[in-house]
């Protein structure tokens, strides 16, 4: 499993579902894309999108091929690559079209990628209630706004007329899959009574676990139950799901985005820009260091990264609201730093600053990026090797939100303003974006 942040990869049936799934994963916090095709250059750059986002949605589109080419497509997708936390099979909230023939696919990829890295059981886990849409799931059945699916219009359903709402039998047509369904009345029992009849049916050999959920609550309790169950077997759950059960396995599973830092380097001198750092520096959460200077008074690389690295360490151990969210370097802090330079240590500077600032990311975890100074925000972005930012907003005229494109850094959130840019406050709104952007909430 990785360490650093979560890969899961989620292979969709259509575009449109894939995307509501891959929504209800970005709003939990997770930095999540979805690829609109299953071409060979999307196959490519997996590995490149789940190191750069938590969750990666797949479009297989395949809801409505031959249950063969279904299943095909899926285990063909899921099969690009083994470094993969999570796996979720992503089916339609009324179980139209090749949910069992994808389902089985996918637990086949995923036993064959999993087969080298010792013993263990792959399974699959439906939940296929989407309580917030009017889907739940009681007695097995799948209900459409209190409804059976095969009593709602859904039964004169062109592509895929739907004959039964029974969620093992929609799993097990076409497939040689085995369910159990955890009906209501065990998942209303409570956890205990949950992972008693979980683990019996491991026993029994099924290889899909079905679970009635009324609410997210419901949906919530089995995750956390199963997951146990998991740790204990040592089981590999691959979701089968609408998207509302995969996020709830993928919370209690995996480990968080490895969390870290919003980084700040300014190499102006202003007035205005000293003011938007001591009022910076009065939250406790936020250190403005200076730059320890080598002896031709440039910034020195290396001794001040001993200084941002003890500043983000200082409250390492106590808790998150007490924790450093931000660490910036200057130049400049107040008066007294200021120097007459020559033209050549004046054109050294910016180029110091990003050589500092390559070497922070380098070592330690940065969430975000905040520079001020032209010259410093241009020779940053060289060093870290990018091609330039996309554009978010605008956050006050002249202060510049979005982020980085290519490079070592690239997808970083970055906030650019001049040194002239703003007012005592400025500062604090800059960083309260970038804490935003980072998928942090702001103090």
């Amino acid at each position: 499993m990785s360490q650093d942040s979560p890969r899961i990869l989620i292979v969709a049936d259509d575009l449109t579902g894939g995307n509501a799934c891959g929504a209800l994963f970005a709003e939990a916090g997770l930095r999540t894309i979805t690829v609109t095709g299953t071409s060979q250059s999307a196959k490519v750059n997996l590995d490149d999108l789940l190191d750069d986002y938590d969750a990666v949605v797949l479009n297989a589109d395949s809801r409505h091929l031959p249950p063969e080419k279904a299943a095909e497509l899926t285990e063909s997708l899921i099969g690009i690559t083994s470094d993969i936390d999570l796996v979720a099979c992503r089916i339609d909230t009324t179980l139209r079209g090749n949910v069992g023939p994808t389902a089985e696919a996918a637990l086949r990829a995923r036993r064959n990628l999993t087969s080298s890295t010792g013993p263990g059981r792959v399974m699959g886990l439906c939940i296929p209630a989407f309580p917030a849409s009017g889907r739940v799931t009681v007695g097995g059945r799948q209900l459409l706004n209190g409804r059976l699916l095969e009593d709602t219009e859904l039964r004169n359903d062109v592509r895929s007329p739907m004959r039964t709402s029974v969620v093992a039998d929609i799993v097990q047509e076409n497939t040689d899959l085995q369910c159990h369904t955890v009906e209501l009345s065990t998942v209303l029992a409570g956890h205990d009574a949950i992972r008693s009849d979980v683990i019996a049916a491991v026993a029994a050999g099924a290889d899909v676990i079905v679970a009635d959920a009324l609410n997210n609550e419901h949906i919530d309790l089995v995750a956390r139950a199963v997951v146990d169950i998991g740790r204990e077997e040592t089981i590999d759950w691959v979701c089968i799901d609408p998207g509302p059960g995969s996020l709830a396995l993928a919370r209690v599973l995996l480990p968080p985005r490895k969390t870290g830092a919003i980084f700040g380097v300014s190499g102006s001198a202003t007035e205005i820009t000293r003011t938007q750092l001591a009022k910076l520096n009065e939250d406790p959460t936020i250190t403005v260091v200076r730059a320890a200077l080598d002896a031709d008074d440039l910034p020195d690389v290396r001794a001040t990264l001993e200084r941002v690295r003890t500043a983000a360490s200082a409250r390492a151990g106590e808790s998150q609201a007490d924790a450093v969210r931000a660490v910036i370097v200057a130049t400049v802090v107040d008066a007294a730093d200021l120097l007459e330079l020559t033209d050549e240590q004046s054109e050294s500077i910016p180029r110091r600053l990003a050589q500092i600032t390559a070497e922070v990311m380098a070592s330690i975890a940065v969430t975000g990026l905040y520079t001020t100074g032209g010259d410093v925000t241009a020779a940053v972005l060289a060093e870290l090797g990018a091609l330039g930012m996309e554009i978010d907003r605008e956050i006050v005229p002249l202060a510049v939100g979005g982020r980085i494109v290519g490079g070592t850094a690239s997808g970083l959130p970055i906030v650019t303003k001049g040194g002239l840019i703003g007012d005592a406050g400025t500062g604090v709104l800059c960083l309260d974006h970038l804490i935003q952007a980072a998928g942090k909430k702001s103090a």
